[in-house]
């Protein structure tokens, strides 16, 4: 009965405690009226997630590579202005930096106990890794790529 109030003793996680029992009838009623609207949002989000996913995985396959070509077309152009490949200056490891975590994000994605949650965490890394190398370098370090003081 709705109105009741009898006492039911929870086991487990609840430490002794007591709940009155329309109120463990109601949750179980609520939670058993709607099991269809909840598989469907939770398909809808979880088709989201891959999609963000995918999408997310195809931009840094795409631009992993042109990160690649400019770091490698920047040591030759420091080569060649002065006289050295690679200084170690702040804005060049920073750029190293970022080429790991990136390297490291497609690794994890061709791995199959590297699915879902830890790329994404890997990704989410490298884009503050980039946010640093390319405005906290230049306004915060000092080197050869510092372009502003703050």
């Amino acid at each position: 009965s709705w109105g009741s109030k009898e006492k039911v003793q929870l086991q487990g996680n609840s430490i002794g405690r007591t709940f009155p029992a329309s109120s463990l009838k109601m949750t179980a009623l609520t939670a058993s009226s709607f099991p269809e609207t909840l598989t469907t949002q939770s398909r809808e989000r979880l088709g989201l997630l891959e999609s963000i996913d995918n999408l997310s995985y195809r931009t840094i396959s795409f631009g992993f590579p042109l990160l690649t070509l400019g770091i490698i077309a920047g040591a030759v152009w420091a080569n060649e202005a002065w006289g050295s490949y690679w200084s170690w200056d702040p804005k060049e490891t920073w750029a190293l930096i970022t080429w790991i975590v990136f390297a490291s994000y497609l690794h994890a994605r061709l791995s199959k106990e590297w699915q879902g949650e830890r790329p994404a965490l890997i990704a989410a890394v490298g884009f503050i890794v980039v946010w640093v190398c390319y405005l906290g370098v230049n306004f915060l370090g000092k080197g050869l790529h510092t372009y502003g003081q703050i």
